[in-house]
């Protein structure tokens, strides 16, 4: 008997002319005017979700690398195409269960896509019925038609979850959530829930490789490995690669079956790692229902600063506070130094006594040896070195844990190997790259990438953690490189080799259960050391040397660490935009003002150390919590967004690399302004020496309030200039740079006025669903741009009345627990 794989099944070798592919490829689909050719593995993926439709799955879940693209969108016209052809031609039974197929996602922008698609002459929005899901639980079609969802029991709409969970007020058929669009768990769990309230019959999610759907739902999985991808490439080939609605671009290198790694050995620094990590690892043992001891918090996010950290401390210190995400190293230095645990009894007195000594000491002097010289910083720019010269003409991209980090690598690369950080910080373009040597780029892995089928070659510093191991098989990249001390290097190999074994776990019962034939073997090879081992204490060992196990190690350190990563993340979640600056517990208590809103008495709990978006007038602002009073108008988001309005809009006229590149200017200018106040000692005297450059600015509090973030850049462009000559700043001054910076803080401003004037008159007509002067005035500042989508994520609340603080899980903030009675007191809320 012939033998019987998994693509015979997918991908059919003798496909009727009636299939959907062949009729698709037949008329062509075409994006934006470019044929679009779905690939081998575009029809694996739909061919395996319609068998899994038509079983009794309820659930699917598709693994994909790492990227940036348009899948979920592509799995939502396939089902609705499916189901209109059912429709058209009566065959049954149908793979799509009735009931609107709804594609949910933050800020996927179906609506969008669909206009930009068409097959043959058919454009797809009018063809598939799509319509859009507003705030109020109506549906909007592209002509601006405003229906209610029950009144389309066949269409296909969009959920934006930035306007949060809007009742449709009748089931929905098949749910495709775009979890590759969400930033956290959180946003997934919400979409789920909302699927669940709607009696969706069937939700598939398109997530990232080495993410986990949970527990909530038995859910088929089908992740898409280096091995199976190897296997469809080597038996079925690869198609041209052209946008993000295919996969075509995963095809065009021959995946590499696991990460490569750089070592490095570096005792003292190891050593000092292990210690700090086993005093974490101890304190997560301890069996209490009280929280951390602030010392000990303190300790582990000063760890997690410190090995992330690949150049100066001070300089990423600077960033960290800029961007809003936390204290530096420096003051958490200070926090653990004088943390004694006095006073603290049970436990947390035993660990007083026997761990903590060991652990304070440690991540101390890790401080003090990474702070006076980071030893690991030379090693990058060897790697960078040999990047370029071993790959020439491919992209470089130096990837990060955190944003902060990003920029202070890009500022330090940028004086040693010249060119401007700016520059650094931004994506690389897609396509083949001309010269000899390649771009170099410094990314955050917040930061998404295409897609795409040219080389691209990516330096991960250090090991990420377990959640994050899918990092390492992106699809953004062909090639991938962890930096990683020898110590570590176990660790990573033991993470890799288990995800590889889950996946194929997976695959294995994935392809039973539909009866899909035989899938490939697995494969969990050594990781191979493409650099080093490189040693910091000692001579250079040869480049072929393997990495030596730590014989010292009595504990298994793989273990040790992924029992680290979890107090770990918890403790160092960051801030989110516009939160005060001290980092929280995922869920961690916080303190909180409990305000009660109009119109329907619904109790809000705001951070109480962050500022809010309040109209005063005709005047858009920006205030603290506790500035609010009866009769404040409230802007807040709705859903997962957690976004400023300004800032959408911002976002909606730029694209995220300019972004980029004005926040980056922006803090260049408050470091500079910063750097003028230490020299001078206060803010009268930065004054005094301004007004001698020529400034006419009236008092030295509108000079702080440059310093602070509270006003975005002075209004004369001259004195940008004045504050980059006084703190000798030659990132302003050079390259024309402040004027650039003169000119986006003026359309900062115009875009500030315009919302004190029209905000509540845009989101009214946003809400209505009509165009009137309010949002046309929007559209116009905005280069012409619909921003009604963006004006619904947010509501417009007036403040009632103000109560007192209590101590709230982060995860209630923001979030209304439902209407109250007008009788209902802030200080009675739960």
């Amino acid at each position: 008997m012939a033998r019987v794989t998994y693509l015979d099944c997918l991908v059919p070798p003798d496909a009727d002319p009636a299939d959907f592919f062949e009729r698709v490829q037949a008329l062509r689909m075409t994006d934006r005017g470019r044929t679009v050719d779905l690939g081998p593995l575009d029809r694996a993926t739909l061919t395996l979700l319609s068998r899994a439709l038509s079983s009794d799955q309820r659930s699917v879940y598709l693994g994909l690398p790492r990227g940036q693209h348009d899948l979920a969108v592509l799995i939502g016209i396939y089902l609705q195409l499916v189901r209109r052809g059912a429709e058209l031609t009566g065959k049954s039974p149908c793979p799509v269960p009735d009931g609107p197929v709804v594609v949910v996602g933050l800020r996927t922008n179906v609506t969008v896509r669909l206009a930009q698609l068409a097959i043959g002459r058919q454009n797809l929005s009018r063809a598939l019925r799509m319509q859009r899901i507003r705030g109020d639980g109506r549906v909007v079609d592209l002509q601006g038609k405003i229906t209610r969802a029950v009144d389309s029991p066949s269409g296909l709409f969009y959920l934006n979850t930035a306007l949060g969970r809007p009742s449709l007020g009748t089931s929905v058929g098949t749910v495709v959530i775009d979890r590759t669009s969400m930033a956290n768990d959180r946003s997934w769990e919400r979409a789920l829930a909302w699927a669940s309230e709607h009696g969706a019959a069937r939700v598939v999610a398109v997530a990232d490789l080495g993410t986990q759907p949970g527990s909530s739902r038995a859910w088929m999985q089908w992740p898409w490995t280096p091995a199976l991808r190897v296997d469809v490439r080597h038996t079925l080939g690869h198609r041209p690669a052209y946008g993000p609605l295919t996969s075509n671009a995963l095809l065009a290198h021959r995946p590499a079956a696991a990460p490569s790694v750089a070592v490095y050995r570096h005792e003292q620094l190891a050593e000092l790692y292990r210690t700090v990590v086993a005093g974490v690892v101890a304190a997560r043992r301890v069996h209490t229902l009280e929280p951390w001891p602030q010392p000990i918090a303190d300790a582990v996010r000063l760890l997690n600063l410190l090995w992330c950290s690949w150049g100066s401390i001070g300089r990423q210190d600077t960033w960290q506070v800029l961007m809003g995400r936390g204290s530096g190293a420096r003051a958490l230095a200070r926090s653990v130094s004088r943390g004694t645990l006095e006073g603290r009894a049970g436990p947390w007195g035993l660990f007083r006594e026997t761990q903590w000594p060991d652990l304070r000491r440690g991540v101390l002097n890790l401080y003090e040896l990474l702070y006076d010289g980071n030893p690991r910083w030379d090693l990058l720019l060897a790697l960078i070195d040999w990047a370029r010269a071993d790959r020439a003409g491919v992209p470089v991209l130096v990837r990060t844990r955190s944003r902060s980090a990003a920029a202070a690598v890009a500022e330090e690369l940028a004086d040693a190997l010249g060119g401007d950080a700016d520059s650094l910080l931004l994506a690389p373009r897609p396509g083949p790259v001309a010269g000899a040597t390649g771009a170099l780029h410094v990314m955050p892995y917040t930061e998404r990438l295409a897609w795409d089928p040219s080389p691209r070659f990516e330096l991960h510093l250090g090991v990420p953690s377990t959640l994050r191991t899918g990092v390492l098989f992106s699809g953004a990249a062909d090639e991938h490189v962890a930096v990683v001390e020898q110590s570590e290097y176990t660790w990573l190999e033991r993470s890799a080799g288990r995800a590889l074994h889950d996946w194929h776990e997976q695959i294995r019962q994935t392809a039973a259960v539909l009866r899909l034939g035989e899938v490939p073997e697995p494969a969990t090879p050594p990781l191979p050391v493409a650099y080093g081992p490189v040693d910091f204490s000692g001579p250079s060992s040869a480049p072929d040397d393997s990495p030596q196990r730590d014989s010292r190690l009595a504990l298994d350190l793989s273990a040790l660490f992924e029992d680290y990563d979890a107090p770990a993340r918890a403790i160092s979640t960051p801030a989110a935009p516009g939160r005060g600056a001290t980092a929280v517990a995922a869920d961690g208590p916080v303190p909180a003002t409990a305000v009660l809103t109009e119109p329907e008495g619904a109790v809000l709990w705001l951070r109480s150390d962050e500022q809010v978006d309040v109209l005063i007038g005709q005047r858009y602002a920006r205030v603290p919590v506790a500035a609010l009073t009866p009769g404040s108008r409230l802007l807040r988001a709705r859903g997962d967004g957690q976004s400023r309005l300004h800032d959408r809009l911002v976002m909606v006229m730029h694209d995220s690399a300019e972004v980029t590149a004005m926040d980056t200017m922006i803090g260049f200018f408050r470091q500079a302004i910063i750097a003028v106040h230490e020299q001078r000692g206060s803010w009268p005297n930065v004054l005094t020496a301004l007004k001698n450059l020529g400034s006419e600015v009236s008092s030295w509090q509108a000079v702080s309030k440059w310093a602070d973030g509270s006003v975005i850049a002075p209004e004369d462009p001259q004195d940008i200039h004045r504050v980059a000559l006084l703190a000798r700043d030659t990132r302003l001054t050079s390259g024309g740079t402040w004027q650039r910076l003169a000119r986006m803080a003026e359309e900062l401003r115009r875009l500030h006025r315009a919302l004190g004037h029209t905000a509540a008159a845009a989101m009214t007509e946003a809400v209505r669903g009509t165009e009137g002067p309010a949002l046309r005035q929007l559209k116009t500042l905005c280069s012409g741009i619909d921003v009604s989508e963006v004006l619904e994520e947010f509501d417009l609340v007036v403040v009632r009345r103000v109560g007192g603080q209590k101590s709230v899980s982060a995860s209630a903030l923001d979030r209304a627990p439902g209407p109250r009675s007008a009788s209902s007191s802030p200080q009675e809320a739960p």
